[in-house]
């Protein structure tokens, strides 16, 4: 009975894909879009993203321009018996877009875009920056939708994993903006995805886009008004007042409205003798009523009695939200180990594991080692859905803690590796769950419930309804419902 049950998925399987190879010189000439050869002067560049510690050597590249292209790839790949990975903007943590010996379908340079006022829908392909986009959207438009950050992040990526900046406080996460997406699957159909054509699919690519359920294409966003400027301040303060600012920061957050969105960060580069400490305080509302949303920053009252903390600097922009991301900070192109975890409360024993682990950090001679913590507020309506709304589970803790470590001299690896793990450890008492946008080779005991928690089962579910071979398959994708 089972060589019969055997003998049918074969035959099955030979019906799904065409029996005869696409070649790779087929795949050139029919492609609208690029293939990039191990051998062509574009490889490396394409290969890597910000994360140098990955040195994977994929079998090609594809750079596809609309979505038959994708399938196209994807015949290639499956008639050669290859798998694939796909990779957008490149900045997986752990490089989780490219894989050795693998076809890398690499969508970046899938960038068309629109706006229809009438609907209030933006369409754009995934391998738009979130920097395009809002030059697109706000510049053009004067509407956006919450995204990324740093300038060269793609939608696909950050999207699929949640996504949040400064706008998600009022008008959620990216992926809680998501009305549509087109999905090329395994079988290399092509689907639309969203509340009425495959409902169970658009639930888990919106926060569990990661885990291997095909290739999205095309995203399709609520999009919001957005006003001419926004107030923004960048202050920085004395290590020698990190509790009392770090204290006073989350008792600020327990009151503020939605309008304000915050960004606490800490870091030692080279050998300094003192981490820095700085924090981001934006007003999502009229510019000039910002400095009462977030002026309380330039003095208050410290711990001890008696004690009033002052910053080293306060520095006030307002500018439109697309210059705030095309100023922002992208990760540099060096080597890294990325760890985190949403903190359940910011008490004082959190705050001195915090700034005992920063005063431990690893000292170099290089000025662009660096080790961090981002502080990362994913409060406001990113919290009002209920955690099953989407795939994306994380809607009860509002702080996101990520540490960070970018460095260059693979003689300082295992000394970051060390620090970053010993640092997640002290502080996985008071964690519940990970941002899946961050993912986590090194220090996670089960990644999929640190990622998705109780939503982990339907998601495996999902993945078996729209993957059942499980061919879209690499160390974090979803497994089956008996895995």
């Amino acid at each position: 009975m089972n060589k019969i049950i055997i003998l049918f998925i074969c035959v099955l399987s030979c019906f799904i894909y065409r029996a005869e190879s696409l070649t790779l010189a087929q795949l050139t000439a029919q492609i609208n879009g690029k293939v990039i050869s191990q051998s062509s002067t574009d490889f490396n560049n394409a290969r890597f993203g910000y994360n140098y510690r990955y040195n994977r050597v994929p079998q090609v590249i594809v750079q596809p321009l609309d979505t038959a292209s994708v399938v196209l790839a994807l015949e290639y790949a499956q008639t050669n018996n290859y798998l694939v990975s796909v990779k957008s903007g490149g900045h997986s943590a752990i490089a989780e877009g490219v894989q050795d010996l693998r076809v890398v379908i690499d969508v970046s340079q899938m960038k068309q875009i629109s706006y229809d006022p009438v609907s209030n829908i933006i369409t754009t392909q995934s391998g738009n920056k979130w920097v395009e986009v809002y030059n697109y959207t706000i510049v053009k438009h004067q509407v956006a939708t919450p995204g990324g950050s740093c300038p060269s992040v793609s939608v696909g990526g950050l999207t699929l994993g949640g996504g949040a900046n400064d706008l998600s406080t009022v008008y959620g996460l990216a992926t809680d903006n998501v009305v549509e997406l087109e999905v090329v699957l395994a079988n290399r159909s092509v689907v639309i995805a969203n509340e009425q054509n495959n409902p169970d699919l658009f639930w888990a690519l919106r926060g569990g886009g990661h885990g291997g359920f095909g290739i999205v294409t095309l995203f399709k966003f609520k999009a919001h008004p957005v006003l001419p400027t926004y107030y923004s301040a960048w202050i920085t303060y004395a290590w020698a007042d990190f509790e009392d600012v770090l204290t006073y920061v989350n008792q600020f957050s327990e009151s503020m409205p939605n309008t304000v969105n915050l960004y606490f960060t800490a870091w030692r580069s080279s050998n300094a003798s003192n981490p820095s400490v700085a924090l981001s305080c934006f007003y999502n509302g009229p510019s000039e009523l910002g400095e009462g949303a977030c002026g309380s920053f330039r003095n208050f009252s410290g711990i001890e009695k008696n004690t009033y903390i002052t910053p080293t600097s306060y520095s006030v922009s307002n500018i439109s939200y697309y210059d705030t991301v095309k100023g922002g900070t992208d990760p540099k192109a060096r080597s890294s180990y990325t760890s985190g975890s949403f903190l359940t409360s910011i008490n004082k024993k959190v705050i001195k594991k915090i700034q005992n682990q920063l005063e431990k950090s690893p000292l170099t001679p290089f000025t662009f080692n660096t080790a961090r913590l981002n502080l990362y507020w994913q409060g406001g309506e990113m919290l009002n859905k209920a955690r099953d709304y989407n795939a994306y589970v994380h809607r009860t803790y509002p702080w996101n803690a990520v540490w960070l470590v970018s460095y260059a001299g693979g003689q300082f690896e295992e000394t970051y590796r060390k620090w970053i793990k010993q640092t997640y450890r002290q502080l996985e008492p008071f964690s519940d769950g990970v941002y899946q946008n961050y993912p986590d080779e090194t220090n996670l005991d089960n990644w999929a419930e640190a990622y998705y928690m109780e939503n982990y089962p339907k998601l495996q579910v999902v993945k078996a309804a729209y993957d059942p071979n499980n061919y879209f398959r690499f160390t974090q994708s979803i497994g089956s419902p008996s895995s």
